[in-house]
């Protein structure tokens, strides 16, 4: 199975510099796809990783205006060439063991989706770690059981996690919305839009990866109006 990388980015070549090249060296990623909200990272990467440019397995795209989260997340979907696209926030680790843990995966259900409940939180600033999400190791998200993940505790830690290996076919699914209507509780509006869909979320069991806390995160940059979307939106289905 090959894998587009696909990561929507703006002022985080602190972490790109050590993730790109990681990336660009596993045997299952076909192409990385960034594409870039204000030119910093695009210009850096370029410069850094300009042979993988060439070759085209690294794709770099500088966006015209700024999308927003939601929308540029789109963008990159849609850039995709290969059947499975790992969706991935720039400011997260995803290791060898993340990528060993593929290898396990039966990707021949082209209605599935794959996620992580057993991500590692880790704050930067005090060292703190934590597993959020553990305890939904396991789901099935579909039509039957998303209403009921949404009266447990935790569920806005795992519903607005995103991290997703999407069939390149949900673009379909998302519709054309303003990012700013969203702001960073947009991966569990994506993640509504796929299950209403048709399509079920499966938290592989061991699928870890490192989800970093920092003062630069999209959520904390945008704590207020993101809760204030997040807490107050009916994300019930009908």
């Amino acid at each position: 199975m090959q894998l587009t990388i696909a990561i929507p980015t703006m002022r985080r070549w602190s972490f790109l510099k050590d993730s790109v090249p990681a990336y660009l060296a596993r045997p299952e990623v076909a192409e990385v796809i960034v594409s870039d909200e204000t030119g910093e990272d695009y210009e850096l990467l370029h410069k850094a990783f300009g042979d993988h440019v060439t070759s085209k397995k690294l794709r770099l795209y500088k966006n015209e205006r700024r999308l927003g989260i939601y929308e540029n997340k789109k963008k990159c979907l849609s850039l995709a060439t290969t059947d499975w696209v790992a969706l991935l926030d720039s400011d997260n680790i995803f290791g060898d063991d993340w990528f060993e843990a593929l290898h396990y995966i039966d990707f021949s259900e082209k209605n599935r989706i794959f996620a992580s409940a057993d991500f590692k939180s880790v704050n930067v600033k005090t060292g703190a770690i934590s597993y959020e999400c553990r305890k939904f190791r396991g789901l099935v998200l579909d039509p039957r059981t998303w209403n009921e993940t949404l009266e447990q505790p935790k569920w806005n830690f795992l519903l607005n996690d995103g991290n997703w290996i999407v069939p390149r076919s949900v673009i379909d699914c998302l519709p054309d919305v303003r990012s700013e209507t969203l702001q960073a509780a947009d991966a569990i509006f994506m993640a509504r839009c796929f299950v209403k869909a048709g399509y079920c979320i499966y938290y592989v069991p061991g699928l870890e990866y490192t989800h970093l806390v920092h003062p630069g995160s999209s959520w904390l940059q945008t704590d207020a109006q993101s809760s204030r979307i997040l807490l107050s939106t009916d994300w019930r289905l009908p």
